[in-house]
């Protein structure tokens, strides 16, 4: 809206440019006839109509102008869907926690205790970032698995086989403080 006010402006002087200038050849043609007209009074003399000098005509110069719309909203962030991990019946559940605990010395009751405790010992199980059986979140995840050199793909949360194999390392090390509210 500034750019084209002053375009405006700058257009209406201009104008008045041109007018002026106009005017003033105008009215020194009449003082030269009439100065001539003095010294010649036996020959009329023919007034002289000036033709109109074509006025610039005003161009129209196109001015982008931003408009202020609303500020976009982003997006709403889409849950990832985890990768589908493999189903297994409570019987294979129990084989996995009996397995690493004793591969970890670790009890398999606390395993078990923990597992019911964080998740209703639902693999599928998810609640504010934290996943799985035993409800790890990613970034414990990630650095538990780590340590002891697996896979750190944060959908293997959802694996009953690989989250009682994480949680009976990090029993195993020491880690109780990941289940402060479950932890017998």
């Amino acid at each position: 809206m500034k750019n084209f006010l002053i375009i405006f402006l700058l257009l209406i002087l201009a104008c008045e440019g041109v007018t002026l200038s106009i005017l003033g050849k105008d009215s020194d043609r009449k003082e030269t006839l009439s100065a001539t007209s003095e010294f010649e009074t036996a020959s009329p003399v023919p007034s002289v109509n000036p033709t109109p000098s074509p006025s610039p005509t005003p161009t129209t110069t196109t001015t982008t102008t931003t408009t202020t719309s609303p500020t976009p909203k982003p997006l709403p962030a889409k849950t990832p869907t985890p990768a589908p991990q493999p189903k297994y019946s409570s019987e294979e559940i129990n084989g996995f926690i009996e397995r690493f605990a004793s591969q970890y010395g670790v009890s398999s009751d606390v395993l078990r205790y923990i597992a019911l405790c964080e998740s209703g010992f639902n693999p599928s199980s998810s609640h504010l970032g934290y996943a799985g059986l035993f409800q790890f979140g990613a970034t414990t995840w990630k650095n538990l698995r780590q340590e002891f050199g697996e896979d750190v793909n944060p959908d293997l949360r959802f694996n009953a086989e690989e989250a009682i194999q994480t949680a009976a390392y990090a029993i195993s090390v020491g880690k109780r403080g990941i289940w402060p509210n479950c932890y017998p």
